[in-house]
C-alpha cells in the first residue's frame, strides 16, 4: 500500500507527460513501422509522427468521426522449432474513437486489451492487460494557440505456470498537457511537461517485492519547419527529465528498503529533408540526427521508501548510458503509382562507470540499421479499372539491423512490462551493466496491402512480417495485423 501512495502522489500532483523513458526516444531502428520509411517520408513530417504529440492531429486530415478497430499479433519461436513459442503479443483496439470537429477541437477515446506471454525463462510468464487512453485538444481556427491534454494507462494481473502467486502491474504510460502555437504558415513550436508511472507488486503472503518506476518531471520542446507544398521540411525536438526507482524487497522474512535510484535524462533529435522535382519524379534526400542519454545516481533509503524522497547521496555510485544516432536516406515518388525508401542509420552507445567501480572501463559500441521499401498504387494503372473513388496498395519492406539487446531493442516495449515472480526480480538494476545487453541481429521482411474506399470513408490494411532474430539462440518471429477504419468528414 506504501507504494501505492506514490501512484496517486503521481496522479495527483504531476502535471502530464511525454510517453516513453528518455532512453528509448523514437530513434530510427527503436521501432520499425512494418514497411514505412522512419525519417524519409515528408508525410511524417509533423509533431504527431514525429514526437507523438496530440496536437499534430491538426496537422492531418480531420474527420468529424473517426471509428478505428485494429488487431495485431506478434510470435517468436526457436528456430527450427514452430511448436517451442517463446513470446506472444496480441492486441486489440475496440474501438479507437475520434469524436472532433474539424480544425478547432477533438476528443479520443481508446480501449486496448492487450496479452502478452514469455517463455524464455524457464516457465510461462502470462499478463493480460488493459491499456487505455483519453485525449482532449482544441485550437483556435489560425492555430496561433493550441492545447492539448492526454492521459495514458494500463492495469494488469502477472502469472506465472506453476506458481498460485501473481503480480499486479499498473501505470501511466503518459499523462501530459501540451501548448503550441502555429506563429507563421512555415512554423509550428510547442511545448509539454508531465510524468509516467509504474507501480509492480508481488502479491504473496511471505515475500515482499515490489517497486515504483517513473519520470517525475519531464518537460519536452518541439520545433517544426515546412508546409504541404513547400519543398523543405525539418523536425527538431529537446525532452529533459528527472527518472526514479523506488525498490522494497524481502529478506529473510524482512521488508528491507533497498537504495533508491534518482537520475537525470535528456534527449533530442533533429530531421530534415528536402524534395526535387523532375516532370513527373520527385526525389527527396533526408538526415537523421538524435541522441538520448540516462544517468542513474544512487541513494541511501528513507525510513520507509513510501514516497519519492531520498536520503544522503551516495558518492561515486553512479552510471551513465549514451547513444548519438546519425542517419541517411532518400525516397523516390513517380506520381501517385510509385514511390520507394532507402535509410541507413549508424548508432554509437556508450557506458560511463562512476569511481565506485575502479576496476571497471567505460563500453562503447556501434550498431547499424538499413532498411528499403516500396508502395504501388494500384487504382493509379488505368489497366486495372479501378472507381475513382478507391485508393488501394501493396507495400514490400526489408529491414536488417545489429543492436543492443537491452537497449533500444526492437520490440523492447511489447515485452518490457513482464517480470519474473520472485523476490528480489530487480536486484539486477543494481549494476551499471543491468542495461548494456548481448550483440544481436533483427532481420524482417514485410508485406502489406490496403487501401481507401468511396472517397475514404471506408480504410482497410492488413500486414505480414516474417522475423529473424540472431543472437546466442537463434529465433524466428511472425507479425501479422489488420485496420479498418471509418470515417465521417
Amino acid at each position: 500500500m506504501q507504494l501505492l501512495r506514490i501512484l496517486v502522489f503521481c496522479l495527483i500532483f504531476d502535471v502530464p507527460a511525454f510517453t516513453q523513458s528518455m532512453s528509448s526516444i523514437d530513434i530510427p531502428g527503436q521501432k520499425i513501422s512494418l514497411g514505412f520509411p522512419s525519417f524519409t517520408d515528408r508525410d511524417q513530417y509533423n509533431s504527431y509522427d514525429f514526437c507523438n504529440s496530440p496536437l499534430g492531429i491538426f496537422e492531418k486530415d480531420s474527420f468529424r468521426v473517426h471509428v478505428d478497430c485494429d488487431f495485431r499479433s506478434d510470435t517468436w519461436h526457436e528456430a527450427g522449432k514452430n511448436d517451442s513459442l517463446q513470446k506472444s503479443y496480441t492486441a486489440w483496439n475496440v474501438p479507437d474513437i475520434i469524436l472532433s470537429k474539424p480544425n478547432i477541437a477533438y476528443l479520443r477515446l481508446y480501449y486496448t486489451p492487450t496479452n502478452i506471454s514469455d517463455a524464455s525463462r524457464g516457465r510461462k510468464l502470462s499478463l493480460p492487460l488493459q491499456r487505455f487512453g483519453l485525449t482532449l485538444a482544441g485550437q483556435a481556427p489560425s492555430g496561433i494557440f493550441q492545447l492539448a491534454l492526454q492521459g495514458k494507462g494500463y492495469y494488469g494481473d502477472e502469472t506465472a505456470q506453476g506458481n498460485p502467486d501473481t503480480r499486479l502491474i499498473m501505470g501511466l504510460e503518459d499523462l501530459s498537457a501540451t501548448i503550441g502555437s502555429r506563429i507563421h504558415e512555415l512554423v509550428t513550436i510547442g511545448m509539454e511537461g508531465g510524468a509516467t508511472a509504474k507501480l509492480d507488486t508481488l502479491r504473496d503472503p511471505i515475500i515482499n517485492d515490489r517497486y515504483f518506476a517513473g519520470e517525475i518531471p519531464v518537460l519536452g520542446w518541439y520545433i517544426e519547419f515546412g508546409k504541404k507544398g513547400f519543398p523543405i521540411a525539418s523536425d527538431f525536438s529537446l525532452h529533459i527529465g528527472t527518472h526514479r526507482f523506488v525498490y522494497v524487497v524481502d529478506e529473510n522474512g524482512n521488508s528491507i528498503n533497498k537504495d533508491p535510484i534518482r537520475g537525470d535524462s535528456l534527449a533530442w533529435k533533429w530531421q530534415g529533408i528536402g524534395e526535387i522535382r523532375q516532370n513527373d519524379f520527385a526525389y527527396s534526400p533526408a538526415l537523421f540526427i538524435g541522441y538520448w542519454s540516462d544517468h542513474y545516481q544512487l541513494y541511501q533509503p528513507t525510513a520507509s521508501n513510501s514516497d519519492l524522497s531520498v536520503g544522503q547521496e551516495l558518492v561515486g555510485s553512479d552510471w551513465k548510458f549514451s547513444d548519438m544516432t546519425l542517419g541517411v536516406g532518400a525516397s523516390i515518388r513517380y506520381k501517385n503509382i510509385f514511390k520507394a525508401h532507402g535509410e541507413y542509420t549508424h548508432s554509437s552507445m556508450a557506458l560511463d562507470y562512476g569511481a565506485a567501480w575502479p576496476a571497471l572501463s567505460g563500453k562503447t559500441r556501434g550498431y547499424d540499421r538499413f532498411s528499403v521499401g516500396t508502395e504501388t498504387g494500384l487504382n493509379e494503372i488505368p489497366e486495372l479499372h479501378f472507381p475513382k473513388s478507391f485508393e488501394t496498395f501493396v507495400r514490400i519492406g526489408y529491414f536488417n539491423q545489429r543492436e543492443n539487446s537491452a537497449l533500444c531493442a526492437f520490440q523492447a516495449d511489447e515485452f518490457g512490462l513482464i517480470n519474473d515472480m520472485i523476490a528480489n526480480s530487480l536486484n539486477y538494476r543494481y549494476s551499471p551493466d543491468f542495461g548494456w545487453g548481448q550483440d544481436q541481429r533483427v532481420i524482417g521482411f514485410f508485406l502489406g496491402a490496403g487501401g481507401d474506399f468511396f472517397s475514404r470513408m471506408i480504410e482497410a490494411e492488413t500486414h505480414i512480417g516474417f522475423l529473424s532474430q540472431q543472437s546466442e539462440n537463434n529465433f524466428h518471429g511472425m507479425a501479422f495485423g489488420f485496420d479498418v477504419s471509418y470515417n465521417l468528414r
